[in-house]
């Protein structure tokens, strides 16, 4: 009997210490919280105004020390940790255009490194007259969009979209579809001021 009882005694004790096997939790993103789209102006002593989300904060960049020119702003999007890049330039002829179209176009095709296709989306508003160009650059770029809009007559406007940390864009395409949707608004509620 006691040879017995100490069998089930030792039985018990090892099924109680013995460690049990743990299952991999499947792979998940964190839960990402979108904030309702609403929009407010950006109307100050820029030479172009545009609508924007409310949940975003802009900052000029306009320093001297740093030779920055005057109207150039980072769109802060605080919940994502994102930031849209805006460069405004003036030009007087179809010269100075060209060169600044052709450093839009650089700075974008700079990442096919990266890219796995860069789409280029030609854009005009009849009622603003602006005319321009989105770049989608597909795959794990550092920005997965650039753009420019001009009123074919002295202005221009280029943007570049970041995420602030490293990410990969299977992690971050349903927050980068929302933020573009904010660029787009942006892109078609902008109006020159002569």
């Amino acid at each position: 009997m006691k040879i017995i009882l100490l069998c089930i005694c030792s039985s018990l004790f090892y099924i109680a210490c013995k460690e049990k096997a743990s299952t991999p939790k499947p792979h998940a993103f964190p839960r990402v919280y979108y904030p309702k789209k609403e929009y407010q102006s950006f109307d100050t002593n820029c030479p172009y105004s545009f609508q924007y989300p409310k949940y975003a904060k802009i900052e000029n960049l306009y320093t001297i020390e740093k030779g920055w020119q005057p109207y150039w702003n980072n769109i802060n999007y605080l919940p994502f940790n994102a930031t849209l890049h805006l460069s405004y330039n003036a030009f007087k002829n179809r010269v100075e255009f060209d060169s600044l179209f052709e450093d839009t176009r650089k700075l974008a095709y700079k990442h096919t490194i990266k890219a796995d296709d860069i789409i280029e989306v030609d854009i005009f508003n009849p009622i603003t007259q602006t005319s321009g160009l989105i770049f989608d650059l597909k795959g794990n770029t550092a920005t997965n969009l650039n753009f420019y809009i001009s009123d074919g007559k002295k202005h221009f406007l280029r943007g570049a979209l970041y995420f602030n940390s490293k990410t990969t864009i299977d992690s971050i395409e349903p927050v980068f579809q929302f933020i573009r949707q904010d660029v787009l608004k942006l892109i078609e509620t902008t109006n020159w001021k002569n």
